[in-house]
C-alpha cells in the first residue's frame, strides 16, 4: 500500500467516527530519486505578518471528506530524504526537538515551519556535483489550528 491508501482509510466518508477530528500523518521516506541541490538566496525574507482570515458561519452543515488532515513529509515530492547512519533521520530528529521545545506554545503548522527551517538550513550533503539539501513538505487541510498541548488548547 502507499500513503494515499492509508490516508483514504481515515477520510470522513470511510471513517465517520473521526469526522471533525484532526488527523496528523508523519511520513519519513524518500519520495523520488532526485537530489535537492542548494541554491543561493540574496536575503532572508523573514517572518512577515500573516493576515488571519477566517470564514465564519453560524452552523456548519458539512465538511469535505478530506478535511482535518495534516500530512508531514520528510521531503518534497520527487526527492531523497536523508539520514545520518548513527543519529537517524534529519527530519525526525528535528521534528522531535521542535515538539519537545515548542508544543506547549505553538500550533503544529508553526512548529513544522521551524522543522522546515532546521532541516533545510541545518545540514548538507557534499557531492562532486554540489551540495545537496532536504526540504520537508506539508499538506495542511486543517479547519482550525492544531495544538498538542492540552493547556494551550483550553486557552484557544
Amino acid at each position: 500500500k502507499n500513503i494515499d491508501d492509508i490516508i483514504n482509510a481515515f477520510k470522513g466518508d470511510n471513517c465517520t467516527a473521526l469526522n471533525g477530528i484532526p488527523k496528523w500523518f508523519i511520513v519519513q521516506a524518500c519520495r523520488g530519486k532526485e537530489f535537492n541541490y542548494e541554491v543561493q538566496v540574496q536575503h532572508d525574507a523573514g517572518d512577515g505578518d500573516m493576515d488571519d482570515v477566517e470564514r465564519q458561519s453560524e452552523r456548519p452543515i458539512s465538511i469535505p471528506a478530506c478535511a482535518d488532515f495534516y500530512i508531514s513529509y520528510a521531503t518534497a515530492p520527487g526527492y531523497y530524504s536523508y539520514r545520518n547512519i548513527n543519529l537517524g533521520s534529519w527530519f525526525i530528529n528535528d521534528l522531535c526537538d521542535v515538539i519537545r521545545d515548542y508544543s506547549d506554545k505553538e500550533d503544529v503548522n508553526t512548529m513544522m515551519t521551524r522543522v522546515n527551517r532546521r532541516v533545510a538550513l541545518g545540514r548538507v550533503v557534499s557531492s562532486e556535483y554540489g551540495y545537496r539539501r532536504q526540504m520537508p513538505c506539508h499538506v495542511n487541510m486543517l479547519t482550525s489550528a492544531l495544538y498538542l498541548s492540552t493547556s494551550r488548547r483550553s486557552a484557544v
